[in-house]
């Protein structure tokens, strides 16, 4: 019963702090890993919103209305907007031939739309008379002042 253990003769045991070496390497990956996907995607949020091209967007339903009397003027200039990406739905004549300068009427549109619209034909002044009912998103009234748009 007097057994004397030899305890050079057993191999030691592994610990797990002998391996430690490992975990510190993976742990080192994963930040670094983790770092670059937030460094990446906070420069790309940086560069904002990607812009389209005008080409790229939904044409822009309008109706042209004459609006100062003119023989044919809504269709002249309608065929004038035929190479922007403005679709024109409709033409007509306004009640009272009373404009002397174009303006663009908001019926549904958004702002955005508006400053694409603006942009394309040159017509700065605008109102807003809102109808969800309406067949397109603006309304364009050409004016008297017509020739300065239609360059």
């Amino acid at each position: 019963m007097n057994e004397q253990f030899d305890l050079t003769t057993e191999p030691p045991e592994k610990k797990w702090h002998s391996r430690a070496w490992i975990w510190y390497a993976l742990a080192a990956i994963v930040v670094i890993v983790l770092g670059y996907l937030v460094i990446s995607r906070g420069a790309n949020a940086q560069d904002g919103p990607k812009e389209y091209e005008e080409d790229q967007l939904p044409a822009i339903k309008v109706a042209v209305l004459n609006g100062c009397g003119y023989v044919q003027l809504a269709s002249e200039y309608s065929a004038y907007l035929a190479d922007k990406n403005v679709d024109v739905v409709s033409l007509g004549d306004t009640p009272r031939p009373i404009y002397d300068k174009s303006i663009i009427v908001m019926r549904k549109g958004d702002e955005k739309d508006l400053a694409r619209l603006q942009r394309m034909t040159g017509i700065q002044r605008w109102t807003s008379a809102l109808n969800e009912y309406h067949n397109a998103d603006f309304d364009i009234i050409v004016g008297r002042d017509y020739e300065e748009f239609m360059k």
